[in-house]
């Protein structure tokens, strides 16, 4: 039983510490804490997106939230370490939320901020995001407001997995407004999301069929050569036509079809409307035949 206090208390002192920062550094951008515990003393990592507000000139603010965090919380030897967002900042929930109650506290419409928070979001690449606004928005009786994008998880193991969420709220002279933020991280994986994998001799077996079946095909296509008698099918062009050209060398119709008006006229017996008639109908001619 003794055990059990101990965890229950110990998770409470962080819930605190964690309320008691969000205060404290308010504007800094916080995105979040994790505590651990070393032979040392206690760190306490925070994330934030403006470290300078946080450190304060020459580290006075974080010497005085160390020493608070010393004598009201019961912490051994407490060491903060500030890590900054950068680029992650947008895919923080905490971090938006906070940004999206600061915008409304500023005059910002709710629809407008929540648009434009819900597009930043998905701009950095997360894969689904939730923005719900509650309070008196618009007049006096309190509403809900949902803006969502993407694909978003609401219950069960799954989305304490690949979600991410946050809380702030903002004062304004109506009331307070609460803003709930989450945001499924890009990387997150859902249990319907599979890739089979097969064997690497099988896969090996695959790609030899593919580049053999391609190689055959090209072989296939260098090796067609369609024979000068099938242009007697053509309408306007009869066997006597054909033996000319036999006589001037000419064997197959890929040869025929390389040349011009010019070239098949100055073959001896081809006339420039014959020559005219090859050339416009040749190509369609070598497409039935494929």
């Amino acid at each position: 039983m003794a055990g059990e206090r101990k965890f229950i208390r110990e998770n409470t002192n962080r819930i605190l510490i964690k309320e008691f920062l969000i205060k404290k550094i308010e504007g800094a951008g916080f995105g979040g804490m994790s505590i651990q515990r070393t032979p040392m003393g206690t760190r306490i990592n925070i994330l934030v997106e403006r470290p300078g507000m946080v450190i304060g000139k020459g580290g006075s603010k974080i010497k005085e939230i160390t020493a608070e965090i010393r004598d009201k919380f019961n912490v051994e030897n407490p060491q903060i370490e500030i890590q900054e967002a950068g680029s992650r900042a947008s895919l923080n929930a905490q971090i938006m939320a906070e940004k999206l109650a600061e915008a409304l506290e500023r005059g910002w419409h709710f629809r407008r901020a929540g648009h434009s928070t819900i597009r930043r979001i998905m701009m950095s690449g997360a894969k689904g995001c939730q923005i719900i606004i509650a309070g008196k928005l618009t007049g006096a009786r309190h509403r809900t407001e949902k803006f969502t994008q993407g694909h978003v998880k609401y219950c069960g193991e799954t989305a304490k997995e690949v979600m991410d969420r946050g809380f702030a709220i903002a004062k304004l002279k109506a009331g307070v407004l609460g803003v709930k933020v989450g945001i499924m991280r890009p990387d997150a994986k859902l249990p319907d999301e599979i890739t089979i994998k097969t064997p690497e001799k099988e896969k090996e077996k695959e790609e030899t069929k593919e580049t053999k079946k391609t190689e055959d095909k090209q072989e296939s296509k260098k090796e067609k050569k369609t024979d000068i008698k099938k242009l007697a099918e053509m309408q306007g062009v009869g066997p006597s036509i054909v033996k000319k050209f036999k006589k001037a060398g000419i064997k197959t119709l890929e040869e025929l079809y390389k040349m011009d008006v010019d070239d098949l006229s100055a073959i001896n017996g081809i006339g420039g409307k014959t020559a005219e008639t090859i050339v416009k109908n040749l190509k369609k001619l070598l497409e039935e035949v494929a």
